[in-house]
């Protein structure tokens, strides 16, 4: 399974560390392409990259390659470990879409098959790709409908209300094994938990072996991913089918209103 990450921050900050914690412990089991989403405040806009390469070594050196600091309040990667789609990089998550200029990234680990499901259901916004996986036609299908609808893009409720509608309509038509995703813009981080995201509040450590720089208590950062990351510091599991609405390293919703 894929496995998901998701930072958000107070302030801009060198969030490498958490970057490579994260390939070190689960690229090996998801060795087929990487990618990352940066949040560059001089633009408003995510800068992503992405890699897929056969050998392993050559695949973290492509991905850290010219990279310098991770300097950013806002990160998304996600790893992959390919079922659905052929390995590529254009398959490689996370995806990126616009609707009226406004940007939108998105990441997901599980699978929704049969994929006419969700191919039945585009009209103004297709895969890139020519052999999509299940995962961009999920971020495709939350996209048509939110241009469809005519949402506030600026307003989560409405992002909310709209995930909590695709999500349903998924579920009433497809075979789902898992459906956790990540959908960003430049102001929210939209984590929906099918059952296995997991999160920390980034203030509990115990003499972290990692850089205090990079992971001082404490400091504003909310991190949610696939499986627990770093082990000094406290983690806990989202409660399945909940929505998160992150905003500057601070919960703005939870759907189940879940004590964090």
């Amino acid at each position: 399974m894929c496995k998901l990450l998701a930072l958000s921050g107070s302030s801009e900050e060198d969030n490498k560390g958490i970057l490579e914690a994260f390939v070190k412990k689960f690229g090996s089991t998801n060795p087929d392409g990487w990618g990352m989403a940066l949040l560059d405040e001089s633009t408003e806009l995510y800068r992503i990259k992405k890699v897929y390469h056969r050998d392993r070594r050559r695949l973290e050196e492509a991905f850290f390659r010219g990279l310098g600091e991770v300097k950013t309040r806002s990160l998304i990667a996600h790893l992959r470990k390919a079922s659905i789609g052929r390995k590529s990089q254009e398959n490689c998550h996370p995806f990126e879409g616009y609707i009226d200029n406004h940007q939108f990234i998105f990441a997901h680990n599980g699978s929704v098959w049969p994929r006419r499901v969700l191919e039945s259901k585009l009209v103004n916004h297709k895969p890139k790709s020519d052999d999509p996986t299940d995962s961009e036609l999920v971020f495709c299908y939350i996209m048509e409908v939110l241009e469809d609808r005519g949402v506030n893009l600026n307003s989560w409720r409405d992002i909310v209300e709209t995930i909590n509608s695709v999500v349903l309509s998924i579920h009433s038509e497809a075979l789902i094994t898992k459906l956790n995703f990540i959908l960003a813009d430049k102001s929210y981080i939209y984590c929906y938990n099918w059952g296995e995201l997991q999160y920390s509040l980034m203030e509990e450590s115990t003499n972290s072996k990692l850089p205090k720089e990079t992971f001082s208590p404490g400091n504003g950062k909310f991190l949610v991913c696939s499986r627990p990351l770093l082990e000094n510091y406290s983690w806990n599991s989202i409660p399945p089918k909940t929505i998160l609405v992150l905003r500057e390293g601070k919960i703005q919703f939870s759907s189940k209103n879940a004590r964090f």
